[in-house]
């Protein structure tokens, strides 16, 4: 089985009802979920810059149509909120998710943000996107935290909510790991060591986040993959792993795959031989051949992350 530690599903779901669809999750995504061997995953609100819509705009309609949703095919989806959803998830073999924030950008940008976040079901949040808010910088920007990002990084933690620093510039993630009080996540990210590029982290940034008890995702975004175009592929997606996995154990690795849920054009972009969830697991094939044992691929694959789980639905 397989957990996704960051999905922009929400995005691919809300513009397929913006089309006049229904019962999205069940039709278009659920088989891929089901052939792969997908339990669950994070599902983040995330704004699209090229969207052409208002931030909240587009966070309100995607809250809309997981609502929608979550009554179409109750059945097979549920958002984890407390430990009892994860029990019943397990039951009755549902497709299981928190619901996360990939960056503060679309709210109120003051630390009461995080209590209506709370309330509306996230238990994961990213501070920023790539740019610079009210609360940190991204890759995009040079500030560090601000006040208020200090003092969401205090709510999030009182409220055991998993705190995401994949998008945050170097000087944030400093800041974030300073102050924050409980495990942290990259869901999505890199090495830079492997692939020199800004959304990837440094050796040091992934053994600081596997101390805090955390779990760095591996991506598998191509830009992020490798510098040259050619080397955008399994073998260099699996040579991040490994050496994450030299560096901070089996124990603190996942995936976070970082599919595209929404472009459904023959040239999406993605890298060729994984694009989508029906691919992970000849990508769990080849990785026992890079040389983890069926113990590690487990962690790696599922574990990690579902102890996150455990730790933000209480």
């Amino acid at each position: 089985m397989i957990f996704d530690g960051h999905s922009d599903i929400l995005y691919g779901i809300n513009r397929w009802r913006q089309r006049g669809e229904t019962h999205v999750f069940q039709r278009r995504y659920l088989p891929w979920f089901q052939r792969s061997g997908i339990e669950g995953g994070i599902f983040v609100l995330w704004v699209n810059p090229e969207n052409g819509l208002p931030a909240s705009v587009q966070i309100q309609q995607q809250i809309q149509a997981l609502q929608s949703e979550l009554q179409e095919g109750a059945d097979n989806l549920l958002m984890l909120r407390t430990a009892e959803d994860l029990e019943e998830a397990m039951l009755l073999q549902k497709i299981y998710f928190i619901l996360g924030a990939e960056g503060l950008d679309g709210y109120v940008q003051d630390a009461t943000c995080i209590d209506w976040l709370y309330e509306q079901g996230v238990r994961h949040v990213g501070l920023t996107w790539n740019h610079a808010n009210g609360f940190a910088g991204g890759v995009y920007s040079d500030n560090g935290l601000t006040e208020e990002g200090m003092r969401a990084v205090k709510n999030i933690n009182q409220k055991k909510m998993l705190l995401d620093v994949s998008h945050l510039n170097d000087k944030s993630l400093r800041d974030a790991l300073r102050i924050a009080d409980g495990p942290v996540i990259a869901s999505h990210s890199n090495s830079r060591r492997l692939c020199d590029v800004p959304r990837n982290l440094t050796d040091d940034q992934i053994k600081a986040i596997a101390s805090t008890g955390g779990v760095v995702g591996i991506n598998s975004h191509p830009p992020f993959v490798h510098t040259e175009k050619e080397k955008q592929n399994l073998e260099h997606l699996a040579n991040h792993l490994i050496h994450m996995a030299e560096l901070a154990g089996t124990e603190h690795i996942g995936f976070g795959f970082d599919l595209n849920y929404w472009d459904d054009s023959a040239n999406a972009e993605g890298m060729e031989e994984l694009k989508q969830y029906g691919q992970a697991v000849p990508f769990l094939h080849y990785l026992k051949q890079r040389g983890f044992s069926g113990p590690e691929l487990r962690q790696i694959s599922r574990d990690n992350f579902l102890r996150m789980m455990q730790y933000a639905v209480v």
